[in-house]
Protein backbone atom coordinates (compact mmCIF):
# COMPACT_ATOMS: atom_id res chain seq x y z
CA UNK A 1 0.00 0.00 0.00
CA UNK A 2 1.42 2.77 -0.83
CA UNK A 3 1.25 6.09 1.37
CA UNK A 4 1.67 10.30 1.37
CA UNK A 5 3.06 12.19 -1.72
CA UNK A 6 4.79 9.27 -2.92
CA UNK A 7 1.77 7.51 -3.67
CA UNK A 8 -0.02 10.63 -5.20
CA UNK A 9 3.02 10.41 -7.48
CA UNK A 10 2.81 6.93 -8.59
CA UNK A 11 -1.56 7.29 -8.52
CA UNK A 12 -0.77 10.41 -11.27
CA UNK A 13 1.60 8.02 -13.07
CA UNK A 14 -0.65 5.13 -13.17
CA UNK A 15 -3.85 7.19 -14.38
CA UNK A 16 -2.02 9.19 -16.96
CA UNK A 17 -0.98 5.75 -18.49
CA UNK A 18 2.79 6.53 -18.23
CA UNK A 19 3.42 2.89 -17.07
CA UNK A 20 1.96 1.65 -20.40
CA UNK A 21 3.78 3.58 -22.89
CA UNK A 22 5.44 1.86 -25.94
CA UNK A 23 8.78 2.65 -27.21
CA UNK A 24 6.94 4.82 -30.30
CA UNK A 25 4.71 6.44 -27.80
CA UNK A 26 5.21 10.45 -27.26
CA UNK A 27 4.46 11.47 -24.02
CA UNK A 28 2.60 14.66 -23.30
CA UNK A 29 4.98 17.56 -21.93
CA UNK A 30 2.21 18.19 -18.98
CA UNK A 31 2.93 14.87 -18.06
CA UNK A 32 6.75 14.16 -18.16
CA UNK A 33 8.83 14.41 -15.08
CA UNK A 34 8.41 18.21 -14.63
CA UNK A 35 5.13 18.42 -16.39
CA UNK A 36 2.34 20.49 -14.93
CA UNK A 37 0.24 17.14 -14.12
CA UNK A 38 2.90 15.77 -12.33
CA UNK A 39 3.96 18.99 -10.28
CA UNK A 40 1.07 18.85 -9.17
CA UNK A 41 1.39 15.79 -7.25
CA UNK A 42 4.00 17.65 -4.92
CA UNK A 43 1.68 20.93 -4.28
CA UNK A 44 1.47 19.98 -0.48
CA UNK A 45 5.78 20.63 -0.41
CA UNK A 46 5.75 23.73 -2.23
CA UNK A 47 4.79 26.46 0.35
CA UNK A 48 7.47 23.91 2.33
CA UNK A 49 10.57 24.91 0.17
CA UNK A 50 9.53 27.99 -0.49
CA UNK A 51 9.32 29.25 2.68
CA UNK A 52 12.93 28.29 3.52
CA UNK A 53 14.67 29.19 0.06
CA UNK A 54 16.75 32.06 -0.33
CA UNK A 55 18.40 33.70 -3.32
CA UNK A 56 21.88 35.57 -3.36
CA UNK A 57 23.58 37.95 -5.40
CA UNK A 58 24.76 41.95 -5.92
CA UNK A 59 21.22 42.81 -7.65
CA UNK A 60 18.06 41.46 -8.33
CA UNK A 61 18.22 40.70 -11.99
CA UNK A 62 21.60 38.76 -11.79
CA UNK A 63 20.94 35.67 -9.54
CA UNK A 64 24.24 33.85 -7.84
CA UNK A 65 23.14 31.30 -5.75
CA UNK A 66 20.54 30.28 -3.89
CA UNK A 67 20.73 29.76 -0.13
CA UNK A 68 18.61 27.78 2.63
CA UNK A 69 17.17 29.53 5.85
CA UNK A 70 18.49 27.63 8.58
CA UNK A 71 16.97 29.28 11.62
CA UNK A 72 14.40 31.77 12.31
CA UNK A 73 16.51 34.65 13.27
CA UNK A 74 18.19 35.00 10.05
CA UNK A 75 20.68 32.68 9.33
CA UNK A 76 21.26 31.11 6.23
CA UNK A 77 23.18 28.17 4.29
CA UNK A 78 24.74 28.24 1.35
CA UNK A 79 27.89 27.68 -1.16
CA UNK A 80 31.35 28.97 -0.59
CA UNK A 81 33.27 29.24 -3.44
CA UNK A 82 30.07 31.05 -5.70
CA UNK A 83 29.47 33.24 -2.44
CA UNK A 84 33.31 35.04 -1.75
CA UNK A 85 33.26 37.15 -5.02
CA UNK A 86 30.01 39.16 -4.04
CA UNK A 87 31.48 42.10 -2.92
CA UNK A 88 28.12 43.42 -1.29
CA UNK A 89 26.13 40.47 -1.23
CA UNK A 90 22.16 40.52 -0.96
CA UNK A 91 19.28 37.87 0.74
CA UNK A 92 16.21 38.13 -1.59
CA UNK A 93 13.90 36.47 1.22
CA UNK A 94 10.48 34.01 -0.11
CA UNK A 95 8.14 37.80 0.50
CA UNK A 96 10.17 39.19 -2.08
CA UNK A 97 12.17 42.13 0.16
CA UNK A 98 15.86 41.80 0.24
CA UNK A 99 18.55 43.02 2.89
CA UNK A 100 22.40 43.38 3.30
CA UNK A 101 23.92 39.61 4.14
CA UNK A 102 27.00 39.07 5.97
CA UNK A 103 29.12 36.20 6.04
CA UNK A 104 29.83 34.60 9.02
CA UNK A 105 31.98 31.72 8.55
CA UNK A 106 33.06 29.86 5.59
CA UNK A 107 34.04 25.78 5.65
CA UNK A 108 36.40 25.61 2.12
CA UNK A 109 36.83 21.46 2.34
CA UNK A 110 32.60 21.15 2.12
CA UNK A 111 32.61 24.44 -0.03
CA UNK A 112 29.46 26.23 2.50
CA UNK A 113 29.06 29.40 4.60
CA UNK A 114 26.59 30.85 6.93
CA UNK A 115 25.67 34.03 6.19
CA UNK A 116 23.71 36.25 8.62
CA UNK A 117 20.72 38.70 8.16
CA UNK A 118 19.25 41.19 9.93
CA UNK A 119 16.06 39.29 10.02
CA UNK A 120 13.91 37.36 12.34
CA UNK A 121 10.65 35.59 11.90
CA UNK A 122 11.76 33.51 8.65
CA UNK A 123 10.48 30.47 8.28
CA UNK A 124 13.56 27.46 8.73
CA UNK A 125 14.26 24.32 7.18
CA UNK A 126 12.84 20.87 8.05
CA UNK A 127 15.30 18.17 8.33
CA UNK A 128 14.53 14.73 7.30
CA UNK A 129 16.00 13.41 10.44
CA UNK A 130 18.32 10.85 10.50
CA UNK A 131 19.22 7.76 9.49
CA UNK A 132 17.58 8.68 5.63
CA UNK A 133 17.81 5.66 3.54
CA UNK A 134 19.40 6.27 0.60
CA UNK A 135 18.27 4.29 -2.76
CA UNK A 136 18.89 4.00 -6.33
CA UNK A 137 16.42 5.95 -8.16
CA UNK A 138 14.80 7.86 -4.84
CA UNK A 139 12.69 10.27 -5.52
CA UNK A 140 14.37 14.00 -4.69
CA UNK A 141 13.10 17.84 -5.18
CA UNK A 142 14.93 21.08 -5.46
CA UNK A 143 14.03 24.71 -5.44
CA UNK A 144 15.08 26.70 -8.56
CA UNK A 145 16.15 30.21 -8.84
CA UNK A 146 13.53 31.37 -11.41
CA UNK A 147 10.67 29.61 -10.58
CA UNK A 148 8.04 28.72 -7.41
CA UNK A 149 7.82 25.34 -8.68
CA UNK A 150 10.57 23.27 -7.30
CA UNK A 151 12.03 20.60 -9.80
CA UNK A 152 11.33 16.65 -9.45
CA UNK A 153 14.36 14.08 -10.43
CA UNK A 154 16.17 11.26 -8.79
CA UNK A 155 18.94 9.52 -7.11
CA UNK A 156 21.45 8.67 -10.19
CA UNK A 157 24.35 7.23 -8.53
CA UNK A 158 25.58 5.55 -5.26
CA UNK A 159 27.08 7.63 -2.72
CA UNK A 160 30.71 8.34 -2.53
CA UNK A 161 32.98 11.23 -2.06
CA UNK A 162 34.77 13.11 -5.00
CA UNK A 163 38.35 13.23 -5.35
CA UNK A 164 40.16 16.51 -5.97
CA UNK A 165 41.67 17.03 -9.46
CA UNK A 166 43.09 20.36 -8.49
CA UNK A 167 42.58 23.87 -9.33
CA UNK A 168 43.30 25.48 -13.07
CA UNK A 169 43.02 28.88 -14.73
CA UNK A 170 41.36 27.17 -17.68
CA UNK A 171 44.53 27.75 -20.47
CA UNK A 172 47.40 25.78 -22.08
CA UNK A 173 50.25 27.18 -22.47
CA UNK A 174 52.89 27.45 -25.46
CA UNK A 175 55.38 24.52 -25.48
CA UNK A 176 58.48 26.92 -26.27
CA UNK A 177 59.60 28.44 -23.05
CA UNK A 178 62.41 30.71 -22.74
CA UNK A 179 62.30 31.38 -19.11
CA UNK A 180 62.80 34.99 -18.85
CA UNK A 181 59.94 36.72 -18.72
CA UNK A 182 56.16 35.24 -18.31
CA UNK A 183 54.65 32.22 -19.79
CA UNK A 184 52.62 33.00 -22.94
CA UNK A 185 48.81 31.40 -23.56
CA UNK A 186 48.75 29.21 -26.35
CA UNK A 187 44.52 28.35 -25.83
CA UNK A 188 41.22 29.32 -23.49
CA UNK A 189 38.94 27.03 -22.42
CA UNK A 190 35.77 28.54 -23.70
CA UNK A 191 33.86 30.12 -21.04
CA UNK A 192 36.22 28.93 -18.73
CA UNK A 193 37.89 30.63 -15.54
CA UNK A 194 40.47 32.48 -17.64
CA UNK A 195 37.52 33.31 -20.53
CA UNK A 196 35.22 34.45 -18.23
CA UNK A 197 38.34 37.09 -16.67
CA UNK A 198 38.56 37.99 -19.85
CA UNK A 199 42.52 36.68 -21.00
CA UNK A 200 42.97 35.50 -24.12
CA UNK A 201 45.04 33.40 -26.84
CA UNK A 202 48.58 34.87 -27.25
CA UNK A 203 48.63 36.74 -23.34
CA UNK A 204 51.66 36.54 -21.11
CA UNK A 205 50.76 35.35 -17.90
CA UNK A 206 53.54 37.43 -15.59
CA UNK A 207 52.57 36.32 -11.96
CA UNK A 208 49.94 34.60 -10.61
CA UNK A 209 48.30 34.91 -7.28
CA UNK A 210 51.45 37.97 -6.72
CA UNK A 211 53.96 35.39 -7.49
CA UNK A 212 56.18 36.06 -10.69
CA UNK A 213 56.08 33.09 -13.45
CA UNK A 214 58.52 32.32 -15.91
CA UNK A 215 57.44 28.65 -16.64
CA UNK A 216 54.64 26.68 -16.58
CA UNK A 217 55.81 24.84 -13.81
CA UNK A 218 55.95 27.96 -11.79
CA UNK A 219 52.16 28.33 -12.37
CA UNK A 220 51.67 24.82 -11.33
CA UNK A 221 53.19 25.43 -8.09
CA UNK A 222 51.43 28.05 -7.40
CA UNK A 223 48.33 26.79 -8.40
CA UNK A 224 49.07 23.83 -6.31
CA UNK A 225 48.05 25.23 -3.51
CA UNK A 226 44.97 26.95 -4.08
CA UNK A 227 41.20 25.17 -4.50
CA UNK A 228 38.82 25.50 -7.31
CA UNK A 229 36.65 28.40 -6.46
CA UNK A 230 39.21 31.05 -5.03
CA UNK A 231 39.86 34.50 -6.88
CA UNK A 232 42.91 35.19 -7.61
CA UNK A 233 44.93 38.27 -9.42
CA UNK A 234 46.76 37.68 -12.55
CA UNK A 235 49.16 40.15 -14.19
CA UNK A 236 49.77 39.89 -17.65
CA UNK A 237 50.89 41.62 -20.34
CA UNK A 238 49.30 41.51 -24.05
CA UNK A 239 50.21 43.12 -27.26
CA UNK A 240 48.40 46.01 -28.78
CA UNK A 241 46.40 45.82 -32.00
CA UNK A 242 48.69 47.22 -35.10
CA UNK A 243 51.84 47.72 -32.62
CA UNK A 244 54.57 46.49 -31.67
CA UNK A 245 54.48 47.45 -28.00
CA UNK A 246 52.84 45.32 -25.21
CA UNK A 247 50.43 46.85 -22.24
CA UNK A 248 50.68 45.26 -18.61
CA UNK A 249 47.22 44.80 -17.27
CA UNK A 250 45.60 42.59 -14.07
CA UNK A 251 42.49 40.88 -14.12
CA UNK A 252 40.85 38.69 -11.33
CA UNK A 253 40.32 34.54 -11.79
CA UNK A 254 37.84 32.49 -9.92
CA UNK A 255 39.53 29.15 -10.28
CA UNK A 256 37.70 26.00 -11.80
CA UNK A 257 38.39 22.47 -10.94
CA UNK A 258 40.48 20.79 -13.19
CA UNK A 259 38.18 17.86 -14.25
CA UNK A 260 35.05 20.19 -14.97
CA UNK A 261 37.40 22.61 -17.14
CA UNK A 262 39.39 19.90 -19.16
CA UNK A 263 36.05 17.84 -19.79
CA UNK A 264 34.05 20.93 -21.25
CA UNK A 265 36.93 22.65 -22.92
CA UNK A 266 34.68 23.54 -26.03
CA UNK A 267 31.63 24.38 -23.82
CA UNK A 268 29.39 21.76 -24.67
CA UNK A 269 28.24 21.79 -21.38
CA UNK A 270 28.23 25.31 -20.75
CA UNK A 271 25.54 25.61 -23.23
CA UNK A 272 23.27 23.69 -21.39
CA UNK A 273 23.16 26.24 -18.37
CA UNK A 274 26.36 26.03 -17.23
CA UNK A 275 28.33 24.10 -14.71
CA UNK A 276 30.05 24.56 -11.30
CA UNK A 277 33.43 26.16 -11.32
CA UNK A 278 33.90 23.64 -8.43
CA UNK A 279 32.95 20.09 -8.91
CA UNK A 280 35.41 17.87 -6.97
CA UNK A 281 37.35 17.23 -3.94
CA UNK A 282 34.07 16.89 -1.58
CA UNK A 283 33.78 13.89 1.08
CA UNK A 284 30.74 12.83 0.64
CA UNK A 285 27.95 13.43 -2.00
CA UNK A 286 24.49 12.71 -3.34
CA UNK A 287 24.17 12.10 -6.83
CA UNK A 288 20.74 13.11 -8.25
CA UNK A 289 19.47 14.44 -12.00
CA UNK A 290 17.33 17.31 -11.47
CA UNK A 291 17.11 19.98 -14.13
CA UNK A 292 18.86 22.67 -11.81
CA UNK A 293 21.22 25.49 -12.53
CA UNK A 294 24.94 26.57 -11.09
CA UNK A 295 22.67 29.43 -9.98
CA UNK A 296 20.60 27.04 -7.80
CA UNK A 297 23.55 25.74 -5.50
CA UNK A 298 23.02 26.36 -2.18
CA UNK A 299 19.86 25.44 -2.55
CA UNK A 300 18.18 22.23 0.05
CA UNK A 301 17.28 19.30 -1.67
CA UNK A 302 14.50 17.72 -0.44
CA UNK A 303 12.41 14.55 -0.04
CA UNK A 304 8.74 14.28 -1.30
CA UNK A 305 7.15 15.72 2.16
CA UNK A 306 9.21 18.86 1.91
CA UNK A 307 11.84 17.54 4.32
CA UNK A 308 15.53 18.78 3.30
CA UNK A 309 18.07 15.49 2.58
CA UNK A 310 21.05 17.82 2.34
CA UNK A 311 22.07 21.05 0.57
CA UNK A 312 23.05 21.09 -3.11
CA UNK A 313 26.39 22.12 -4.06
CA UNK A 314 27.65 21.41 -7.45
CA UNK A 315 26.28 21.08 -11.26
CA UNK A 316 29.01 19.04 -12.85
CA UNK A 317 27.17 18.82 -16.29
CA UNK A 318 23.59 18.37 -17.81
CA UNK A 319 22.21 15.79 -16.20
CA UNK A 320 24.91 15.39 -13.11
CA UNK A 321 24.40 17.36 -9.84
CA UNK A 322 25.85 16.69 -6.63
CA UNK A 323 24.51 17.90 -3.25
CA UNK A 324 26.20 17.56 0.65
CA UNK A 325 24.50 14.74 2.74
CA UNK A 326 22.95 16.94 6.25
CA UNK A 327 24.91 14.70 8.10
CA UNK A 328 28.02 15.55 6.72
CA UNK A 329 27.53 18.86 8.05
CA UNK A 330 24.86 19.66 10.71
CA UNK A 331 27.18 19.60 13.43
CA UNK A 332 29.49 21.62 12.13
CA UNK A 333 26.67 24.43 10.74
CA UNK A 334 25.38 23.98 14.82
CA UNK A 335 28.33 24.85 16.29
CA UNK A 336 28.13 27.87 14.02
CA UNK A 337 25.29 29.16 14.95
CA UNK A 338 25.91 28.76 18.38
CA UNK A 339 29.60 30.83 18.68
CA UNK A 340 27.81 33.37 16.63
CA UNK A 341 25.07 33.57 18.92
CA UNK A 342 27.23 33.69 21.67
CA UNK A 343 29.44 36.50 20.05
CA UNK A 344 25.95 38.69 19.98
CA UNK A 345 25.23 37.99 23.36
CA UNK A 346 21.97 35.84 22.84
Amino acid sequence: MRHGVLGILATVIALTGVAHLSAQDALDENLRTNGVEVLKAIAPTVAKIKACRAVLGETKDKPVLTGLIVSADGYILTKWSELAPLKKPRVWLPDGTDVEAKVVTHDDKLDLALVKIARSGLTPVEWAGQPVAWRMGQWLCAPVHDSDEPRLGVMSARRRPIPNSGAVLGVRFEPSEKGDRGVTIEEVAHNGPADQAGLKSGDVILQVDGQTVNQTSAVRRVLSKLHPGDVIKVQYARKEKDKDKEKEAECEVKLGSANHVFMNWTGGDFANHGTSLRTDNFPDVIQHALPVTPQDMGGGLFDLEGRALGINIARVDRVTNYALPAESFLPMMQQWLQEDRGRQGK
